[in-house]
């Protein structure tokens, strides 16, 4: 059809992929946020050869950071070849304040695009402790907030363990499919593969024409050889 075309070329459906990023102050150890930012920095051409992959969906970029509060570092959704990534900071002694990060989510979700052009989202977190709730917002009322909103529940979501701290129940209610894999990184080159592996995994899924959330995940990469420096407490 003619009206699906713009200048010749097929119009390209949204397809939004936000980064939900502990900078809690225990990212402060053992080197974890410099893996963070490593991690980041590599999936991004990933994520540029997926776009570049898939002609029917245009990639767009959020990013959003939490520690004793939300804080948005990339707000509003932007293509992925226009991402120039500034490194996170984490805040000392800071809390994990994931419900109050989900509850913020689940406001930006409201804005998107109300027409059923959009893939679902995707949603990739990422964190290495338990939630606090200094915010007076649970992890459980921050999910349900996530889970009420109709983007939210048919998103992809996807999440990552940082070290033996990392609270997996919460991720694995987080993420709501038994058949998705929930990744733990116990060092630098285990965080860096599994968020590539993560990404590409929830772009894959997200624009394929499907039903259902998380729908044929693929399998989840063996763990690559190195010590486990965050199995410790260091």
């Amino acid at each position: 059809m003619m009206s699906d075309r713009l200048g010749g070329a097929l119009a390209r459906k949204p397809l939004h992929f936000i980064f939900v990023l502990d900078v809690s102050g225990s990212m402060l150890r053992g080197g974890r946020i410099q893996a963070l930012n490593n991690a980041i920095t590599e999936v991004l051409p990933h994520l540029k050869d997926e776009a570049r992959a898939n002609p029917h969906a245009e990639l767009l970029i959020r990013v959003l950071a939490f520690a004793n509060e939300p804080q948005w570092i990339i707000e509003e959704p932007t293509p992925v070849d226009q991402i120039h990534w500034k490194r996170l900071e984490a805040v000392p002694r800071g809390f994990t304040e994931l419900g109050s990060a989900l509850q913020t989510l689940a406001g930006a979700l409201d804005h998107l695009d109300e027409t059923k052009s959009a893939f679902p989202p995707a949603i990739i977190l990422v964190s290495d402790g338990r939630p606090t709730q200094s915010s007076g917002v649970t992890f459980a009322e921050g999910l349900q907030a996530l889970l009420n909103n109709k983007w939210g529940a048919t998103a992809v979501r996807l999440a990552l363990g940082v070290g033996r701290d990392a609270d997996m129940h919460s991720m694995r209610r987080f993420i709501g499919d038994e058949d998705v894999p929930l990744l733990r990184a116990d060092n630098p080159e285990q965080l860096v593969e599994y968020i590539v592996w993560a990404s590409k995994a929830a772009s894959k899924v997200a624009s394929r024409p499907v039903v259902g959330p998380a729908t044929g995940v693929p399998a989840a990469p063996p763990s690559p050889i190195g010590d486990p420096i965050w199995s410790t407490l260091g």
